[in-house]
């Protein structure tokens, strides 16, 4: 009976036992690194992957935002040219003010109009094996504003376009889906890739554009 007590005795002062600080940190510390170890590569796994970057991305950005703050300033100066006090009739000064903005506008309009299809990069959900193709494409271009436009279509949509300045075009628009920032928009039914960043031997990029069909030359 003595021998049991004291082995209970025992017990109930080692369940009392309180650990060590320094245990308890170290634990914590491990614990912690685990957590963000495994969140890290939870992100990576989640994060899109990009295959395709446009060469001319920051010049077409830049372009687009040059033309449109060139013609906001024409209209907004245009008022002030008949407030000069000059000894020109009003109908001149009326024409030399239309002619202005005029001109501003058809400029904005050319660029837009060669630059909106210019895609700056194209991202896949998750990394392909090699010889395999991606179900759908993320493929970004730029907005009205110059603001990142994603278009988000199945790879089965897309087939050669033959406007100028544009590669590829959307068959059926029911099945894409847009984004300027996070919110939705009309996707982008044509678009341009460089021929020669997609003609690299063994990459993703010349196998998907040889299954939209346009292969070497376009």
């Amino acid at each position: 009976m003595l021998r049991l007590s004291s082995t209970s005795n025992v017990l109930k002062r080692a369940s009392h036992v309180k650990p060590s600080p320094l245990r308890v940190i170290i634990a914590t510390s491990a614990s912690s690194r685990t957590k963000r170890y495994f969140t890290t590569q939870q992100k990576e796994q989640d994060q899109p992957v990009t295959i395709y970057t446009g060469p001319l991305a920051n010049v077409a950005k830049k372009l687009k935002l040059f033309s449109i703050t060139s013609l906001g300033l024409g209209c907004g100066i245009s008022p002030f040219v008949f407030a000069i006090d000059v000894p020109v009739p009003f109908i001149a000064k009326a024409a030399l003010v239309g002619a202005a903005v005029a001109t501003s506008a058809a400029s904005t309009g050319l660029i837009q109009w060669v630059m909106s299809p210019y895609v700056t990069k194209i991202t896949i959900p998750k990394q392909v094996e090699q010889g395999q193709l991606p179900k759908e494409l993320t493929i970004h271009t730029l907005s009205f504003t110059a603001k990142d436009h994603a278009t988000t279509v199945p790879l089965d949509s897309i087939e050669p376009s033959s406007r100028i300045f544009t590669s590829w075009m959307i068959n059926d628009l029911s099945l894409a889906k847009g984004r300027i920032g996070q919110k939705e928009a009309k996707p982008k039914p044509l678009l341009y890739v460089h021929p020669e960043l997609c003609e690299e031997e063994q990459s993703l990029m010349k196998d998907i554009v040889e299954k939209t069909g346009i292969g070497k030359g376009f």
